[in-house]
């Protein structure tokens, strides 16, 4: 096999993008996965991953965190690629080197320029961003190694969990309230517009206004709703007291 830049474990959805991502610019690529290379009995041959990307400059492990130092292991130990890269957020391991896309990925695909405003987050390391991937223009910003755990928290917090309450609001609006959910649409880009253009004064409502009688409110209406811990813990971190 001649020789390509890169060989990506994996089949879910970070490989999937960034597989689009290199086909839209045209860089060649090799990809092998767990799941379309099972064997009988539901095990996977390390050999059949080295064998596949023989010639690999760089691989790339697109792959759960748990599985990412199994799978390096196992990749080692039958051959020696000149770079393993994983794109875990919060994993440091010295199998392989971090460098972390500050993106969500759906099912569907993105557009060419989507992908290129995507930031890496990396570690500190002799293995640079723009020497693992000198073709992409991906603005990249490193953090100590010691600070990734506490960098991807952030990341969970205001992605993921902001996620789980517009799913908590579209949801109960349409099966509660009657409201479809398209009519939070106009509040939900605001919200968006107004922390990209002014973060610090994007908060608005009872938080905000250290409304205590609307903030009590609100906590009895919410009544054994799960939801309603989720309330009062964004009080006190707030430091408002219900």
């Amino acid at each position: 096999m001649g020789q390509v830049p890169y060989g990506i474990v994996g089949d879910g959805r970070l490989a999937r993008h960034l597989i689009h991502y290199l086909n839209l610019l045209r860089i060649p690529y090799r990809q092998w996965s767990r799941q379309g290379s099972d064997q009988a009995g539901g095990k996977s041959d390390p050999s059949s991953m080295v064998q596949a990307l023989l010639g690999c400059q760089t691989v790339l492990l697109a792959i759960s965190d748990s599985a990412i130092e199994n799978v390096a292991r196992d990749f080692l130990a039958c051959y020696e690629p000149s770079r393993l890269i994983h794109f875990s957020g919060a994993l440091v391991t010295p199998l392989a080197t971090g460098m972390h896309p500050l993106m969500t990925f759906t099912k569907g695909f993105y557009e060419l320029a989507d992908y290129q405003k995507m930031a890496f987050v990396c570690e500190e390391s002799e293995v640079k961003f723009q020497d693992i991937f000198p073709q992409l223009k991906n603005p990249h910003y490193t953090i100590k190694k010691e600070q990734k755990a506490f960098y991807h928290a952030l990341c969970v917090m205001s992605g993921n969990f902001s996620v789980i309450l517009w799913q908590k609001l579209f949801e109960e609006f349409q099966t509660k309230l009657g409201i479809p959910a398209e009519a939070a649409f106009p509040y939900l880009e605001r919200i968006n517009r107004n922390l990209q253009n002014d973060s610090r004064g994007a908060l608005t409502g009872p938080l905000q206004r250290k409304d205590l009688q609307t903030i009590h409110k609100n906590l009895e209406a919410l009544g054994g709703d799960s939801f309603r811990a989720v309330y009062q813990a964004f009080a006190t971190a707030m430091g408002v007291s219900s």
